[in-house]
């Protein structure tokens, strides 16, 4: 057995801030670390919406995890998807092998949750990977262009409305950078519609945007928002999604947006 061998193994599920940030607090300590992650890369998150609205490319927000672990001379990063737990014989069981361990560190973050609609996803796509992101931006560029092609008035509408479910930062986010680009990265690009018209509804199911804010910092920016073209709407449940829009209770009424665009 080799001295490497004979130190504790602590190993960490995924490669988010959580778990890069483990990593890099265990650079000095006298053990051996192992990030394993499905992806090779650490995304920065919070920029997503950057990716999704056309303002970054993929590449700006993600690095290779080998890359910022690079001095930490006891720590292994390995790709790979864990799919079990063996605490008895303490261990991680991947796909394609296993890792044992002294001790484990599961930071493999968060994922979208539709509160038991998973059928709303293919007509809502949330943000939460590169993938999402262009998904978004996708969508995004395609309802401008089937919007100039269009010729009935209501259905061109529908294609310029654009909802967004969720006012936390995210949503918020990305409200205001679709509101940029409505009302002034794409306003000179197309010739039959008049980007600035778009509509971008932000829904809410609580009293404020950004609840986990301070109210002040709620009610900036919803100012901010409100002068970039969004329009919010607190106290409003989401009831269903489909291919045609989105209804939503609120005030004791029920009513239908229509909105080729949901995010």
């Amino acid at each position: 057995m080799t001295a490497s061998d004979a130190l504790h193994k602590v190993v960490i599920i995924g490669g988010g801030f959580g778990g890069l940030y483990a990593a890099k607090s265990l650079r000095r300590a006298p053990v051996r670390v192992t990030l394993i992650d499905r992806r090779n890369f650490h995304l920065f998150q919070p920029l997503l919406y950057q990716v999704a609205t056309g303002g970054l490319s993929p590449g700006e927000i993600a690095s290779p995890l080998r890359h910022i672990l690079r001095r930490n001379r006891n720590t292994e990063v390995l790709l790979g998807e864990v799919v079990d737990l063996d605490s008895a014989n303490r261990r991680v069981v991947l796909r394609d092998g296993t890792a044992s361990y002294d001790t484990l560190i599961v930071a493999t973050g968060s994922s979208h949750h539709y509160f038991g609609h998973d059928e709303w996803e293919k007509y809502a796509p949330a943000l939460k990977t590169i993938e999402d992101a262009t998904e978004i931006r996708s969508r995004m560029l395609l309802a401008f262009e089937k919007a100039e092609r269009e010729h009935n008035a209501e259905a061109r509408h529908a294609w310029l409305t654009f909802v967004v479910v969720g006012a936390g930062p995210t949503g918020v986010e990305l409200a205001g950078a679709l509101g940029e680009i409505s009302n002034d990265t794409l306003l000179h690009d197309f010739r039959h519609i008049d980007t600035s018209e778009a509509r971008i509804l932000l829904v809410e199911g609580g009293d404020r945007v950004l609840q986990a804010y301070p109210p002040d910092l709620s009610a900036d920016a919803e100012r901010q928002l409100i002068q970039l073209g969004v329009r919010t709407m607190t106290h409003a449940m989401v009831q269903a999604i489909d291919e045609t829009g989105v209804t939503v209770h609120r005030s004791n009424e029920t009513r239908h947006i229509a909105a080729r665009t949901v995010f």
